[in-house]
């Protein structure tokens, strides 16, 4: 009983946190309103205009096009579910996934990192996101390659992980201005928070969970299988 109550919990989960990242995908792509053609009014273009037109440009557009189909793939990739009915599909939306987030969410993220608006140490943050986001997914790949599956799901688990952080980022932003923070230090914190401590947490309850599996009581998560 307690076994079922776990997989419920963990499925409604996972559906509150879908929604979540559908929600804040969707709230991004209404936003190219303001981005063909550039409002530099706008909240993220604000004060970029003396170096949008160059090479910030050309990263720019490829990641906010890039960004959300990388989401909404791997929402799709990471689940059992869809694995187990279309294992023709998953492998091939997942070439689609790994060549877009290799070739260009990542190099993109790099590049726009160099100019972020929240300061160098935001900056340095952005930078290894998006160095350990190109890291995860080309050792997922390889795993599957291998046919490696228990670590491919484990390196493509933590892949899109990372690539929530940018939905986990406005949400703790945006939580910050409704309560009013004001602080210098917020925007570097929530940069750097935003995916290291749910990279935590996965590592935690997964070596958790691979524990519970090889031991005789029966695990409780799903994440023991991965």
């Amino acid at each position: 009983m307690a076994i079922h109550r776990s997989t419920k919990l963990w499925r409604a989960l996972t559906i509150v946190v879908c929604l979540l990242i559908v929600k804040v995908t969707i709230e991004v792509i209404l936003g190219y309103a303001n981005y063909f053609p550039p409002n530099f009014r706008s909240d993220f273009l604000q004060g970029r205009e003396s170096y949008f037109f160059g090479a910030y440009c050309w990263a720019f557009y490829p990641h906010i096009i890039a960004g959300p189909l990388a989401l909404f793939m791997g929402m799709l990739l990471i689940s059992e579910s869809f694995r187990s009915r279309f294992p023709k599909w998953h492998r091939n939306l997942g070439r689609v996934q790994v060549a877009n987030v290799l070739c260009v969410v990542t190099p993109s993220g790099l590049w726009m990192s160099y100019d972020t608006a929240t300061g160098s140490i935001a900056a340095i943050g952005f930078a290894i996101l998006s160095v350990l986001t190109a890291t995860c997914t080309a050792l997922g790949w390889r795993s599957a390659v291998k046919r490696k599956f228990p670590v491919h799901r484990r390196w493509m688990g933590r892949s899109f992980l990372l690539l929530c952080s940018a939905v986990v980022l406005r949400v703790v932003v945006g939580f910050g201005t409704v309560i009013g923070v004001q602080a210098v230090w917020f925007d570097p914190l929530a940069s750097w928070s935003s995916w290291v401590v749910p990279l935590i947490l996965f590592e935690w309850i997964g070596l958790k969970s691979r524990r519970q599996a090889r031991s005789p009581t029966p695990p409780t998560s799903p994440l023991a299988t991965r």
